[in-house]
């Protein structure tokens, strides 16, 4: 019964904390984030320089691991009768792993908009302005396209995972001498050996904070793994809302100097700025992809065919259900849909150029 209290109380204790540093960063914003994502950024960076010695992706064993003890554990309690004090370790694990999610990353969910870290002026935008954007990223996709190595099908090649992994940080070394944001760690991105998985769970990549580990799925498309590669290096750099993670992740393809990084960061700009504007305008939608090459179109339809290819219908249906709830939970009132919210940082970074 001691071990069922003091479990009981530890518990307590952890989501007190967790709680109290959740008040913190709502109540006193202006106070907190002065500095927590510049603590933040170095803690990760110091642990994913620790992992990076190994080129696994340390959070993939350790979930297995979890998962083993978790039934073995399970197993034992019921032969012995002590569900009761089981259960108190279930509720400690989860407490402890919560609060160090949330003390070491999970708050810069609530950090002040990016742009106030870039010096964008929100504002609203015209369909012509986002129609403007979206020629642009389309010209600068198109003359880029002819920069990287194809197929017979116009298709770009795959590249070397592990040599992309290894220069996927290069833009963000560069976006740290002028932006304070970006000087986080830098170490290669590692791939997933739940590939397959992912792959029909319709997840391209992950970033595990307590881990400090970026990580892209084998089966995302080909021209999307160089911008995949910075987006979740970008959430290692204190960027938690999907949204400001892919606008990170373009700004440090467009610094890289590999051309198959600067094409991957254009064309997946012109995907989210093409796609809001098929909503917005179809028909303006439609001249503008008159103007798509030859190249440029045969990924966009390439990445269409490949996606439905591995995806599961039902498993990503689900997949994105949970992924919202969690973002939900983070104050991320679009869940999912942030994704598409990178829309707006590219507009304002089109006229701010």
């Amino acid at each position: 019964m001691t071990k069922t209290i003091l479990r009981l109380t530890l518990s307590g204790i952890f989501l007190t904390m967790m709680g109290i540093l959740l008040l913190l960063a709502n109540l006193l914003p202006d106070f907190f984030f002065a500095f927590y994502p510049d603590v933040s950024r170095w803690l990760v960076s110091v642990i994913a320089g620790v992992t990076s010695v190994v080129p696994f992706a340390i959070f993939e064993i350790a979930v297995a691991a979890l998962i083993l003890l978790f039934i073995l554990t399970l197993i034992r309690a019921i032969f012995r009768r002590r569900m009761i004090r089981w259960l108190t370790g279930v509720l400690l694990s989860v407490s402890i792993l919560a609060f160090a999610f949330v003390a070491l990353w999970g708050l810069n969910y609530y950090a002040p908009d990016m742009t106030q870290r870039l010096d964008l002026q929100k504002r609203e935008f015209t369909t012509l302005e986002l129609r403007q954007a979206c020629e642009y990223y389309r010209d600068m996709a198109n003359e880029n396209a002819n920069r990287v190595e194809r197929n017979d099908d116009g298709t770009m090649k795959a590249y070397d995972f592990d040599t992309l992994a290894e220069q996927a940080g290069d833009g963000f070394d560069a976006l740290s001498k002028t932006y304070d944001c970006f000087d986080g760690s830098t170490v290669r991105v590692k791939s997933l050996i739940s590939s397959p998985l992912m792959g029909k769970l319709g997840t391209t990549g992950i970033f595990v904070c307590l881990t400090g580990e970026a990580c892209v799925s084998d089966t995302t498309y080909r021209a999307a793994v160089p911008f995949t590669m910075c987006h979740e290096i970008g959430h290692r750099m204190a960027f938690a809302r999907e949204d400001e993670a892919s606008f990170a992740g373009f700004l440090a393809c467009c610094e890289n100097e590999r051309p198959e990084f600067v094409y991957s960061g254009y064309y997946m700009a012109f995907k989210y700025c093409y796609s809001a504007l098929k909503k917005a305008d179809p028909s303006a939608a439609s001249e503008v992809w008159s103007g798509v090459s030859r190249e440029l179109a045969a990924d966009c339809n390439g990445a269409a065919e490949h996606y439905e290819s591995v995806r599961s219908q039902t498993a990503s249906e689900i997949a994105d259900t949970v992924y919202s709830g969690y973002l939900n939970a983070f104050s991320v009132e679009s869940g999912t849909q942030s994704y598409g919210e990178v829309t707006d940082l590219l507009i304002l970074w089109y006229f701010k150029q």
